[in-house]
């Protein structure tokens, strides 16, 4: 018996090994190799240093946890999400409902506030700045430099706030609507709290740091929702310029230009579907951006927060936007209302064929509201995965894996009406009263039925019947493989070691590849610690000491580009005093072989050799 239990555990310590040893191993290689793409500083071929990627970049995808929901592009937002107006659906949500500094995107619910309670027709009253509207602005601060009594038309001080972002218009209309600052900050965060933020407080109109003036992600995409809806603000967001005219405080017009620069035509950051938003900065929120875009009937909203760099903020939203756009669909689906009048709901529009009710109110549904619900859902996904539900009491939600894709507000009448005097029919009396026996009759059939046995039972009760089978079954399938190895004792043993020794090489690997990960976290998490060191040496000099060591880099950085030129002139000269010595010398050689070699001379006649003339010849004849 014992030896049969230890085989049964062997073969499923075995079978456990093999089904979990290659998941550890592709993981730990897919973490390094995303170690290895996202996280490095210096490149390999150039080693030439490269931008540090910030740890919020590898931050979690909210939406990218869902399965088979489209993945969405990883951004250096430390909050960020896209919307549905149409919808309500979020279609990407990283970190968005963390708490951070919205700077002056803050601005879209001083304009919600206030259009909200500005009608058309004081659009071209004029307010007049006063001094303590104008005294909390920094002097560095984004505004359109109003003076202390200066006044400017509610228009204006609109497209001021939201094309140049000024801080001063943003505190006049505060005062103008709210009577008061503090009034006015109080009616935003109501507004906010009307429409369901979960995380944000203001504590002034204009967005300039205050530790208790926050938001999230989630946040800012309900207020731009709601601010959107309002026509005046659709095109005040959208507009590029706008002129304020001149007045005696200002001697020439004021000319607005939005900060938005996705709207622009031929610019940098182009986005040809843009219909506004809002930018934002300060040193502690960094970049910020809200950004409407509106394309093949879906308007989306895009919301960033916390990002070093404004260009980063408008590619990145560009990015989610595309993302948006092209991975979701619009959906309607059936809302499926309950038909119950209220003369139903009631209990009392008939008993038998007597009319106890009998006025239009009581054919009244219940409930109203319409007949479907629209829903933005990836595309590749069918409607039957979602799930209808409610919330609020008053609210048809669809949702798939519990992520909200749409809703539907209903309507729920009130069932108060007057009841009429019971009126019976003769033909009704007619047929009650025949016989004493029949009534009975009548009476008894109207008992209710006895409720089945099995429609009684609790929920605890169905639960450990249904626990009671799982452990069940459990038993049978042990029972049966105990009974398999029993009687494969040698087979079992086999396939267990061999499954065994295969996976110990995968478990080393996976180990391995581990421990060097962790290795080469520590080196990444010196080198961060060590560039922090030096971000704060540089944060802890004077602008003058930077400006100094700026130049002086310069200076050595010219002084070595003019030794380079000039070695390179060096080296230029010496190459062509060596060409012009070699084409000498060519030349030499050349005319060298040219030059025909000289006869050899005639050879000298010595004396003795000389011919000799006649007369010797006598002589010696004689």
């Amino acid at each position: 018996m014992k030896k049969r239990n230890f085989l049964s555990c062997l073969l499923i310590i075995a079978v456990v090994l093999a089904t979990i040893s290659p998941t550890v191993l592709f993981a730990a290689e897919d973490i390094a190799q995303d170690e290895q793409v996202y996280d490095e500083t210096y490149t390999e071929e150039t080693e030439e240093y490269v931008e540090e990627t910030p740890e919020a970049y590898d931050w979690t995808i909210e939406t990218n946890e869902l399965k088979k929901w489209p993945q969405g592009p990883r951004v250096e937002a430390e909050g960020a999400t896209v919307m549905d107006l149409d919808t309500g659906a979020f279609l990407y949500s990283k970190n968005a409902e963390a708490k951070l500094y919205p700077a002056s995107i803050t601005k879209i619910m001083t304009m919600l506030v206030a259009l909200e309670h500005i009608s058309d027709s004081d659009l071209d009253t004029k307010v007049k700045a006063s001094e303590s509207a104008l005294a909390p602005i920094d002097s560095d601060s984004s505004q359109i430099w109003l003076s202390v009594g200066e006044k400017i038309t509610v228009r204006s001080a609109l497209y001021a706030i939201m094309l140049a972002s000024a801080n001063d218009a943003a505190n006049v209309i505060a005062e103008y609507v709210g009577g008061s600052m503090d009034n006015f900050v109080k009616m935003m965060n109501d507004k906010a709290k009307e429409l369901g933020c979960v995380n944000t407080h203001f504590v002034n109109p204009h967005g300039l740091h205050n530790k208790k003036h926050y938001t999230c992600a989630h946040d800012m995409a309900l207020i731009a929702q709601a601010a959107f809806q309002i026509p005046l603000f659709r095109k005040i967001t959208k507009t590029v310029e706008y002129k304020i005219p001149k007045t005696k405080y200002m001697k020439e017009d004021r000319w607005l230009v939005n900060h938005q620069k996705m709207l622009y035509e031929d610019g940098e950051f182009t986005y040809k579907n843009c219909e506004g938003g809002k930018t934002g900065f300060t040193d502690e929120a960094w970049n910020t951006l809200v950004t409407y875009a509106k394309k093949d009937g879906k308007t989306l909203v895009c919301v960033e927060l916390r990002v070093n760099g404004s260009w980063k903020t408008f590619n990145e939203s560009a990015e989610l936007l595309d993302y948006g756009f092209d991975k979701f669909r619009h959906e309607e689906v059936d809302a499926a209302l309950d038909t119950t009048t209220l003369g139903q709901l009631a209990g009392i529009c008939h008993f038998g064929t007597a009319s106890v009710l009998d006025q239009k109110e009581a054919g009244i549904r219940a409930v109203e509201g319409k007949s479907t619900v629209s829903v933005t859902i990836p595309k590749k996904l069918k409607t039957d995965k979602l799930k209808r539900g409610f919330c609020d009491g008053n609210k048809i939600v669809y949702s798939y894996q519990g992520w909200e894709v749409g809703e539907e507000t209903l309507k729920f009448n009130n069932p108060a009406f007057e009841v009429k005097k019971t009126e019976i029919s003769d033909a009704t009396l007619q047929g009650q009263t025949d016989t004493n026996g029949s009534e009975t009759e009548t009476a008894g059939s109207t008992e209710a039925p006895e409720k089945d046995a099995s429609s009684s039972k609790g929920f605890e009760e169905k639960v450990d019947e249904f626990m009671d089978n799982i452990t069940f079954g459990f038993l049978n399938i042990w029972t049966s493989f105990n009974g398999w190895v029993d009687q494969h004792e040698m087979l079992s043993a086999t396939v267990g070691m061999i499954l065994i020794l295969l996976m110990i090489p995968l478990i080393v690997i996976a180990y391995m590849r581990d421990k060097n990960d962790k290795l080469a976290r520590k080196e990444r998490e010196q080198d961060k610690e060590q560039r922090r060191k030096i971000e704060e040496n540089i944060d802890s000099k004077s602008f003058q000491e930077i400006e100094s060591e700026i130049r002086s880099e310069l200076e050595k950085e010219e002084r070595r580009k003019r030794e380079a030129e000039e070695e390179e002139k060096r080296l230029r000269e010496m190459e062509e005093l060596i060409d012009r010595q070699k084409a000498k010398e060519a030349q030499e050689t050349k005319e060298t072989k040219e030059i025909k070699p000289t006869e050899k001379p005639e050879e000298e006649i010595l004396p003795a050799e000389q011919p000799k003339t006649e007369d010797l010849k006598k002589e010696e004849e004689d």
